[in-house]
């Protein structure tokens, strides 16, 4: 077990977002939230997952919602009610605690982004430690989208709460898809924010069914980024390097759009690419996260691959509604963590998910994949 500083902390959620491909939750908000706990003297406490005990109880406390504004009928139903000071992901972690009878014993980041500061201010309030794995090893767009999912660990029973103190236990959900558009249709009416707490499972299987080491390898990353903009180096060179990731390029974006498509937010980022033909454009398509890259007819990167958008001069990563014409950004990419690279895993969430042929991934990994969504 080993107590984290307010540094650490600060560097493990700068890099979990930089694996956060783009969505997440806000890095600013994660800041926030540690900074203010760390000033009040408390502090996180990180296990292994060796260190995890059989018999435990373990869950995954996070939020859900969208970065786009509620309708105009929905705000005026929330105008007025008052809002609680917890965070919501620890409303909904006590809520499945006082369902399930049980003590949560420690709890695991759903996956690594801003919603990593979610798990990391439940562990403290609940007053357990912090599991060193996440079932996702990046930031994705579906409660479905985890290796829980992989290797069938039931969603359900699960808690969801708001910040005005609705909480709502769903004991029972058909599957991973059912229990997303439960989330979403709660977080709707909640002003589009509310908090979740799932998948209560043992220690046993959880040690079966995670990425293990992903946290630390976050820190690692966080602190690669901090130490090469300190030394005035270019941070996206380093952050790929501790990663074990590639540079892809470096250029100015010269146009970014979202919408919000059914809760989520759909978009594309252009960038002109120093170097290159300016006709010769990167583009970068995203659902909550960033799904792909190409480059006139070629996939530079696709998912299950994590892609990032970074700041070129400090390699902070930006999230893809704050891509804005103008920015002066690298692009990286990371391996795909191996349980998502099976064919079980590619079934959830590989390119058919973007309405790609699940054998696109394939391709790339070969050098053989042409552009055609």
């Amino acid at each position: 077990m080993r107590q984290l500083t307010l540094q650490e902390t600060e560097d493990m959620l700068y890099g979990a977002c930089i694996f956060g491909t783009g969505g997440g939750g806000s890095l600013t908000d994660g800041l926030s939230l540690v900074r203010k706990l760390y000033a009040s003297g408390k502090a996180v406490m990180m296990i292994s997952v060796e260190e995890v005990e059989d018999d435990w109880l373990i869950a995954s406390p996070y939020y859900v919602g969208s970065v786009a504004p509620p309708p105009e009928e929905v705000r005026k139903r929330l105008e007025g009610l008052p809002i609680l000071p917890d965070e919501v992901s620890t409303l909904a972690a006590r809520a499945l605690q006082k369902y399930l009878g049980k003590e949560i014993k420690a709890v695991i980041a759903t996956e690594l982004g801003g919603n990593t500061a979610c798990a990391i201010e439940t562990a403290i309030q609940l007053g357990v430690p912090l599991i060193d794995a996440d079932p996702a090893g990046r930031a994705v767009p579906d409660l479905a989208h985890t290796t829980f999912h992989i290797y069938d660990v039931s969603i359900s029973p699960f808690a969801l709460a708001n910040r005005f103190g609705d909480t709502l236990i769903v004991q029972h959900a058909v599957n991973h898809d059912r229990a997303e558009q439960i989330a979403r249709a709660f977080a709707g009416t909640s002003g589009n924010l509310a908090g979740v707490c799932d998948h209560p499972v043992d220690g046993k299987r959880l040690k079966e069914t995670v990425i293990i080491g992903t946290l630390s390898k976050a820190e690692q990353v966080g602190r690669a980024m901090r130490l090469a903009s300190e030394q005035g180096s270019i941070p996206a060179h380093a952050i790929a390097k501790a990663g074990g990731g590639q540079h892809l390029c470096h250029g100015i974006i010269r146009s970014a759009s979202w919408q919000d498509v059914g809760g989520f937010i759909e978009g594309e980022v252009t960038i002109e690419a120093y170097g290159q033909k300016q006709d010769d454009l990167v583009r970068v398509w995203f659902r909550n996260e960033f799904m792909m890259a190409t480059q006139q007819d070629e996939i530079l990167s696709i998912i299950p691959e994590l892609l990032s958008i970074l700041d070129h001069k400090t390699g902070e990563p930006i999230l893809n509604p704050s891509c804005q014409p103008g920015m002066i950004v690298d692009v990286v990419t990371f391996p795909a963590p191996a349980a998502w690279e099976t064919e079980r895993g590619l079934s959830i969430f590989g390119p058919e998910y973007i309405g790609m042929d699940r054998e696109t991934y394939a391709r790339l990994k070969t050098g053989n994949a042409p552009a055609s969504k």
